[in-house]
């Protein structure tokens, strides 16, 4: 049976760090096969194109949050050195789409001779980190993507599911992140034949959040996913998705033992 943990958005700075290092000390003792993560580990709030013009545009805060993302990739890093996959985002599309559209003559420009972009200001190589720009198969039948490609749904695990079914004749089950909603949906019942689509939440510090309001109202939840792949039928392989759900103070259950706490 193999394993892989699925990390969800971080969006640093605007992330728990708490939450963060708990998950990266549980990979630690747990030792999975393989990690994922979908993306939004990085806000890149300056460049983003709600704050252009705007005060949040001047912060100067853009390098400081690749450095803590770094920083939180490398704790991770400390304790496991297995496959780590990273899909783009949104947000960590920011970088280039600022280029793009602002500062185009920074395209093509290379600092320490690596190219401006996102992989190398997080310095994904040095880390042994491998970035994806399409959805990735992580596991038979399974896609890891960032959940921004198609259609969003307020139903936890819809968004994934409708990912899941939209490609005509892909067939295939989608993990994703981007709603920051954590939920699992089947399609067809949980048989053999089964597709799912699993949203693996946010492990964001909503205070930070300004988007959401004064009431920080949403259905979001902090959470991650793990894939557990049962080999043992050549003939179908099944992959089994668990969502672990990360309470108030830190914690979390897996495999009947509690992990964390003390937030």
């Amino acid at each position: 049976m193999k394993r892989i943990v699925i990390f969800p958005d971080w969006q640093v700075p605007l992330h728990d760090e708490h939450v963060i290092k708990t998950v990266a000390r549980f990979v630690w003792d747990y030792q999975p096969d393989a990690l994922g993560h979908v993306g939004d580990a990085t806000d890149s709030t300056e460049i983003g194109r709600w704050t252009r013009g705007l005060r949040g545009e001047f912060t100067g805060g853009l390098e400081g949050g690749f450095a803590k993302t770094r920083e939180l990739f490398s704790y991770i890093r400390r304790g496991f050195d297995g496959p780590f996959h990273l899909m783009r985002s949104n947000h960590e599309d920011r970088l280039e789409n600022a280029i793009e559209s602002r500062l185009p003559g920074l395209a093509g420009i290379t600092v320490g001779g690596k190219l401006l972009n996102i992989q190398n200001a997080l310095q994904l190589d040095d880390l042994g980190i491998t970035w994806h720009e399409q959805p990735y198969e992580i596991a038979p039948g399974v896609m890891l993507q960032h959940g921004d490609e198609g259609g969003l749904s307020q139903i936890p695990g819809n968004t994934a599911l409708q990912l899941a079914v939209g490609v005509k004749g892909q067939r295939k089950s989608v993990v994703c992140g981007h709603t920051h909603r954590a939920g699992l949906a089947y399609l067809n019942g949980m048989g053999d034949d089964s597709i799912f689509g699993m949203e693996v939440g946010h492990m964001m510090d909503i205070r930070g959040a300004e988007y959401l309001g004064k009431a920080r109202a949403n259905n979001w939840g902090t959470a991650f996913g793990i894939l557990r792949v049962h080999e043992g039928n050549k003939k179908k392989v099944r992959v089994y998705p668990e969502l672990v759900p990360v309470e108030l103070d830190g914690s979390f259950v897996v495999e009947g033992q509690r992990y964390g706490g003390g937030k």
